[in-house]
């Protein structure tokens, strides 16, 4: 989901296990009473720019869509066409559609959107590499994916969808970890100042662990992020899918897995 962005798309599906009951002798198959059928969880697909020449799939369970192109401060040009298909999602258990944004900590030199000396607000920001000046950078990076996506969505939808913060080491990110912590914190007060009330992040436990500084889940350094939900990558098929639900890498609980699904990546839902 950034720059080295995996595909992503799901696998629309509801599995039933029939269990096949025996009737004992001499007792009526007819009226035996049936043994109830295993639902699975919903899935779904999520997709962003690498997709825009892509064939989505019909009818998807459910949808994430990606709001930038790659990187904070841009673009997905297809976003618009992607909500509008996710917005078509069958699911009776899942919102229908989610959105994810990008994440980094580029810096004063490598980003023209870094917060100027003399920064104010949301906090006191003197120009350099500091964990006031990343919470800002953070801040203000979600506050304009989420202006990018709302033209499109609405404001009120925008608010009302969950969203995803995209953690990955692809992106630009500082070897001071107290400052991306504190780059992350400003992305998701960004979005709760914007009104939205679901916030989740998307990421593996060693690239989590190289940018926050947090080796386990357990991790003290976890404590401002335990409370949202984790979206985990790296099952090998929607079959796999349920056995990521417990391997939290932030401490939150497990909301989805992502899995490839011919070309695309599926994402099983966990609860």
């Amino acid at each position: 989901m950034s720059r080295r962005f995996w595909s992503r798309f799901v696998l629309i599906s509801v599995l039933a296990a029939a269990v096949q009951v025996i009737a004992p002798l001499g007792v009526n198959p007819a009226l035996a009473a049936p043994a109830p059928a295993r639902s699975a969880a919903a899935t779904g697909y999520d997709v962003s720019y690498p997709q825009c020449s892509s064939s989505l799939p019909v009818n998807p369970a459910f949808a994430i869509v990606g709001v930038n192109g790659g990187l904070a401060y841009s673009s997905n040009p297809c976003f618009k066409t992607e909500y509008a298909w996710a917005s078509n999602a069958t699911s009776t258990t899942q919102p229908h559609v989610s959105l994810y944004l990008n994440t980094g900590n580029p810096g004063p030199v490598a980003s023209s959107h870094w917060p100027p000396a003399n920064t104010t607000t949301p906090q006191p920001c003197d120009g350099t590499w500091s964990a006031s000046c990343a919470y800002d950078y953070g801040w203000l990076a979600a506050q304009d994916s989420f202006k990018r996506a709302s033209p499109s969505t609405g404001v009120a939808a925008a608010r009302a969808a969950p969203w995803w913060l995209d953690v990955e080491t692809a992106n630009s990110w500082s070897t001071d970890t107290s400052t991306n912590r504190a780059d992350l914190q400003g992305a998701i007060d960004g979005l709760k100042a914007l009104g939205v009330g679901s916030i989740g992040i998307y990421s593996t436990a060693s690239m989590w662990s190289q940018i926050t500084g947090a080796s386990t889940s357990a991790s003290p350094l976890n404590d401002p992020f335990r409370a949202l939900p984790n979206w985990v990558p790296g099952a090998r098929s929607a079959k796999d899918a349920p056995t990521l639900c417990k391997r939290s890498f932030a401490g939150g609980p497990v909301k989805l897995v992502q899995y490839p699904s011919a070309g695309f990546d599926g994402d099983y839902a966990c609860f």
